[in-house]
C-alpha cells in the first residue's frame, strides 16, 4: 500500500487542492491531510475539499490530528500522534480506523494492545522533514514488524530507492511525503513507486 502524506508547503503546483487533485488522480491507497499547523477553521476548509476530491477519485481519505475535524465530517479514519492516542482513547473509540504514528517498539506494543488498527513507524531513513535527526533504520521496522500483529507502515525518507528497503522489513506499506508533493506529475511517480514496491 502507498499512503501519501500531505504538506501543502512544498507542493509542486501553486494551488495545493490542484496538487492533491493530481494525486488523487494517481490513485494511492490513502491520503492524509497533515498540515498540522493550521487553525481548525482552516483545516476543516481543506479536509472537507479533500474528503470530496478523495470521494471522487475513489481514495481513502485520512484525517491528522484534528479529532473535532474528523468528527464533523464524520470521516471513519483518523491518524495521530502516540502522545495524542494515549490522551484520547475513549474519543477515538468511534473510529473505523484509528492510524498511530510511533518511535519504538514499546509504543508500538502498546498502541496494539490499547486499540489502534493502523501503525505509522519512523523515521526510518533520514528526512527533510526531520532535518538532523538520524533514522531508526530496517533493522528496527522489521523488529517492529515482528512484534505486533497490525499493520505497520513506514514513514520518513521513503523514496525510488528506499521503498522497497522498507518493504522489504514486512511492512504493509509506506507513507510518502516530498516523493508525491513535489512531483509535477504524480501519476508517472506513482506508477515508478508502485513497481519498485512490487518487485519484491
Amino acid at each position: 500500500m502507498i499512503i501519501v502524506v500531505t504538506d501543502r508547503k512544498i507542493s509542486a503546483l501553486r494551488d495545493f487542492l490542484d496538487q492533491v487533485e493530481a494525486i488523487a488522480e494517481a490513485s494511492p491507497d490513502m491520503i492524509i491531510l497533515r498540515e498540522k499547523d493550521l487553525s481548525d477553521a482552516g483545516y476543516r476548509y481543506l479536509a472537507v475539499e479533500c474528503q470530496r476530491i478523495c470521494s471522487y477519485q475513489n481514495v481513502k481519505f485520512c484525517v491528522n490530528t484534528f479529532l473535532k475535524t474528523a468528527e464533523s465530517i464524520n470521516s471513519g479514519c483518523i491518524q495521530v500522534s502516540f502522545g495524542t492516542f494515549m490522551a484520547s482513547i475513549d474519543r477515538l473509540k468511534k473510529f473505523e480506523e484509528v492510524w498511530v504514528s510511533v518511535h519504538s517498539i514499546s509504543e508500538a506494543v502498546e498502541a496494539e494492545k490499547l486499540g489502534a488498527t493502523h501503525l505509522i513507524y519512523g523515521n526510518v531513513f533520514e528526512t527533510s522533514c526531520k532535518p538532523g535527526v538520524e533514522g531508526k533504520g530496517v533493522k528496527e521496522l522489521r523488529d517492529v514488524c515482528s512484534t505486533v500483529r497490525i499493520p505497520v507502515f513506514a514513514i520518513g525518507g521513503i523514496d525510488m530507492s528506499t521503498a522497497s528497503k522498507a518493504i522489504g522489513a514486512g511492512c504493509r506499506g509506506v507513507c510518502v511525503r516530498s516523493l508525491l508533493m513535489q512531483s509535477t506529475d504524480p501519476r508517472a511517480t506513482m506508477e515508478e513507486l508502485r513497481k519498485r514496491v512490487k518487485k519484491l
